[in-house]
């Protein structure tokens, strides 16, 4: 073996190495969202994780010290995406805004959609898990539906209870239209007529 192959040795181990551990962790975070959403946080243990995962307990603990930080690291993700995504919104006409957020929404679920789901279900004791990253995701989102309440585009014709209602109802809206193949203009269609004014809907 020359010894410029040597030298690539060591480092295409540690890349080999790295892609294991990230398969690994992913596939802790896959199979706990289908546990979290099947049994509730409250009902999986780190035992059924590690059995559906099938990892070794030291495997789990090398990646997360407990459930909390499982949940987390599932969670945080998408409020983190839904801010980025909503950049850019702000000074466009409000029409566009408004479609704008209904996106956000959608290309969340279709980005992942169990994940989606398990931000809604999470509630109680365990929503201090990751309150600070839905408070600053419904801010923004707040942020951007109250600027478009003076143009009298919104059918309820105010933006706090329509940033409300976008939250509460988006992703129930795209679950019952989950194996529809029409889901996005299906969705937005029901976002509009439940939010916008009918003569101002395209």
């Amino acid at each position: 073996m020359n010894s410029s192959a040597i030298a690539k040795a060591p480092g295409a181990a540690s890349a080999k190495i790295a892609n294991r551990q990230s398969r690994t962790r992913e596939r802790i975070l896959a199979e706990s969202t289908r546990l979290f959403l099947a049994h509730g946080f409250a009902g999986v243990s780190v035992d059924a994780i590690v059995a559906a995962a099938e990892v070794a307990r030291s495997s789990f603990y090398r990646f997360f010290a407990n459930r909390d930080e499982v949940i987390t690291s599932i969670i945080r993700p998408v409020f983190e995406s839904g801010i980025a995504m909503m950049e850019g919104l702000d000074g466009r006409p409000p029409r566009q805004i408004m479609d704008g957020v209904f996106r956000v929404y959608l290309r969340l679920w279709l980005a992942n959609p169990e994940t989606l789901q398990l931000t809604i279900r999470m509630g109680g004791a365990y929503f201090r898990l990751f309150d600070e990253g839905h408070h600053r995701l419904r801010q923004r989102l707040t942020e951007l539906v109250r600027s478009v309440e003076p143009s009298g585009l919104l059918l309820n014709g105010s933006g706090d209870n329509t940033a409300r209602l976008i939250a509460r109802i988006a992703v129930s809206v795209l679950d019952i239209y989950r194996d529809d193949p029409r889901i996005e203009t299906l969705y937005l269609q029901t976002m509009r007529g439940l939010l916008i004014k009918p003569e101002a809907q395209p």
